[in-house]
């Protein structure tokens, strides 16, 4: 399994600043469990989180070393995790994002599609 990017970044800044996983988690109210499963992209990256991370870890780094932690956790966020889809919807969400990735703009109606989608979130 792979990191995701708030997860990589606040590793490292563990690191850095010689924490273990366990001090962080308690630090932000959460399991040692729970705060690896979010590094990982298995449970979701609130908001809250963020901002419990960024406060444990304030008089341990750098303010240039946050933003970059709260850059990661923007990426992060953009992450789906599909676990729980059925095989169809993961292969309809993976054929969307080989057709994007490859710079293949999608057809009109379905562009339309998903900004009403966006609208009832």
């Amino acid at each position: 399994m792979k990191l995701t990017p708030f997860g990589e970044a606040a590793r490292l800044l563990r690191m850095r600043a010689d924490l273990p996983l366990k001090a962080m988690a308690q630090g932000m109210g959460i399991s040692s469990s729970h705060l690896s499963a979010i590094e990982y992209g298995e449970k979701r990256l609130s908001e809250k989180h963020v901002e419990t991370a960024l406060e444990f870890l304030s008089d341990k780094t750098t303010q240039q070393q946050l933003q970059e932690l709260r850059r990661a956790a923007e990426q992060s966020r953009d992450v789906v995790n599909m676990e729980d889809f059925d095989p169809q919807a993961r292969g309809l969400v993976a054929a969307f994002a080989r057709r994007i990735s490859s710079g293949t703009t999608p057809p009109p109606e379905l562009l339309k599609w998903i900004k009403e989608q966006q609208k009832e979130d």
